[in-house]
């Protein structure tokens, strides 16, 4: 009886909201049709003013309108892309209570029992582990917020949350390679969801996010599975594995080779950072190799340094002067 309770009470919180989403799919194209209108106002003034320029031959003036309409039919070509991908939907029939029921009660027979959040008004169901190339990522939560279906075309209203996290190696938000910040990357199965959560099948919908889980595309994955053992370079954050990974032993930190090098006097491996370019041979040395010139302060390695503390430069104008001093001193004598 109380589960009973239960699926009634979902059934009659997610017809509400199917209802609200529908009445935000109609005003969004509402919206849509208002800029659609607007742009095909300033193509026609476009067109008459270019009309205008070529018939005058102002052809400074017809170029700079040519450029003009390049740059709007861009900007409507995104725009039209929206409009279409809304008004082309395939007639979405309003579920009625007992379809929505039957949804639920379907989907736990798939899942197993849902898990109502009547406080935030979610609904959750679980997967079993997910393995992509023998990497374990353990089970996850497919949560829906019952109240934001409503802001289907603005915002994604469910979470992908990692129930055994596996996360990869230096990025701990990244839980499987197309979910970041617990937010799935869709892909191709963009418009079969959207289409799913309009309709009502909400089993329909947590089994195409099972299959995108359990699906890896290599072309799009926040991070490849190749990569997902590795580490991140605390510079730039580019994953990196063990074999590409430097140590930087002045700040305990790993890096990726384009932000480590080498000191050229010590052989350690140092990060940017905390390395110098030596002033004279312009190669690379850590800060315990680095000399200051006594003269003009620039930083210098061992080999470019003398004994007196002076770079090649200082020390033959300090000769320089010392020869000027000597010529003087013998003439004067």
């Amino acid at each position: 009886m109380k589960k009973q309770k239960k699926l009634i009470m979902l059934s009659n919180l997610l017809l509400d909201s199917l209802k609200k989403l529908n009445r935000s799919r109609l005003k969004q194209i509402q919206t849509l049709m208002e800029d659609f209108n607007d742009k095909c106002l300033e193509a026609s003034k476009d067109k008459h003013l270019f009309d205008t320029a070529v018939e005058k031959s102002w052809l400074i003036g017809a170029e700079s309108i040519r450029s003009r309409i390049e740059r709007n039919l861009n900007d409507f070509s995104h725009h039209l892309q929206r409009f279409k991908e809304l008004i082309n939907t395939d007639e979405t029939v309003m579920p009625n209570f007992i379809d929505i029921h039957a949804e639920l009660v379907q989907t736990e027979q798939e899942f197993g029992e849902l898990q109502f959040d009547l406080k935030e008004k979610t609904i959750s169901v679980t997967t079993g582990d997910i393995v992509l190339n023998d990497i374990s990522f353990g089970p996850f939560g497919i949560k829906l917020s019952i109240c934001q279906l409503e802001k289907l075309y603005t915002d994604i209203p469910y979470r992908i949350i990692a129930l055994e996290p596996n996360p990869a190696g230096g990025n701990d938000s990244v839980t499987h390679p197309h979910v970041s910040d617990e937010r799935l990357c869709e892909g191709d199965g963009h418009v079969a969801i959207r289409n799913a959560i309009e309709q009502g099948r909400f089993c329909d919908f947590f089994t195409l996010i099972k299959s995108i889980l359990q699906t890896y595309n290599p072309d799009s994955p926040y991070v490849s599975l190749d990569d997902w053992q590795g580490r991140s370079c605390y510079d730039c954050g580019y994953t990196i594995s063990d074999d590409e990974s430097y140590y930087c032993e002045r700040c305990d930190r790993e890096y990726c080779g384009q932000c480590s090098t080498y000191c050229r006097v010590c052989d350690t491996t140092v990060c940017l950072g905390c390395s110098s370019e030596c002033y004279g041979c312009k190669e690379p040395i850590c800060k315990d190799c680095m000399h200051v010139c006594k003269e003009c302060e620039e930083a210098f390695c061992e080999n470019c340094i003398n004994e007196k503390g002076l770079c090649e430069n200082c020390e033959a104008e300090r000769n320089k002067n010392e020869d000027e001093c000597s010529e003087k001193t013998d003439a004067q004598v």
